[in-house]
Formats: C-alpha cells, structure tokens, sequence
C-alpha cells in the first residue's frame, strides 16, 4: 500500500443475539433512504464491537445514556426488552436508574420509569423469568 491509499475499514461481523426493533417514528426516513438503516446499524454494531464491551454491558450504557437524554418512550421499551433477552435482570436494569438518580433528576426518572415498567411488564407476559 501506498502513502496515498487509504486502508479498508475493518469488516465486523454483526454480534447481535437479539437486534433493537427500529421505531415507527423512524419509518419516514427510512422511507426516503432505504439504505440509511443498514448503514446506522453497521456504525451501531461496529462500535459497539470495537468497543470491547460485552453486549449486556453496552445496554446498561446504553439504558444509562437513553436517561440522560430524555429519550422517547419507545426507546426505552425496545432496549430494556433487549436488556432481558440479553440475560440482565430486573433489578440490574433498575440498578441502571438507581445508580443515575441524583445525576440525571427526578424530572428524567418521572418520564422514564413508566416505559421500563411497561417493558418488563410485556416480557414477564411473554413468559421470561427474572434471574
């Protein structure tokens, strides 16, 4: 290779047992550029790879940063139902918010909380056991 070139980005092969359901919210733009959404889930999964963290690791981080912003209610829906089919427990995923409580706000927590009791609620309906 040349001073010139360029390397290749490294190819990562996709890790994710269970992948984060695309909201409806999302459908317009996916609409207009259909390959927009294989093109973020390749930057989400190759990050997330290159990271190092294992999978259940990343969602509390990612649960952690969904709080911090304000996410929108499905957000929190989809990645606390892949947090359980990843193997993390009830109380882990509270601990999420227990943890951020005093640094991310009450008001924060008021928005949040009823989506991840929603998503629980719907896996333990489903038949998932709490470890």
């Amino acid at each position: 290779m040349t001073s010139r070139e360029t390397p290749a980005p490294p190819s990562f092969a996709p890790r994710e047992q269970s992948p984060v359901r695309v909201p409806d919210a999302l459908a317009p733009l996916f609409a207009h550029h259909p390959e927009a959404l294989p093109l973020l889930q390749q930057a989400r999964v190759g990050l997330q790879t290159l990271s190092g963290l294992p999978d259940v690791q990343v969602e509390m981080v990612t649960l952690a940063a969904l709080l911090a912003l304000g996410a929108p209610a499905e957000a929190f829906h989809a990645h606390t139902v892949r947090a359980r089919e990843l193997g993390l427990s009830e109380d882990e995923i509270w601990g999420v918010f227990e943890a951020l409580a005093v640094i991310v706000g009450i008001p924060r927590l008021v928005a949040a909380v009823p989506s991840v009791a929603a998503a629980l609620e719907a896996v333990r309906s489903e038949g998932a056991s709490d470890d």
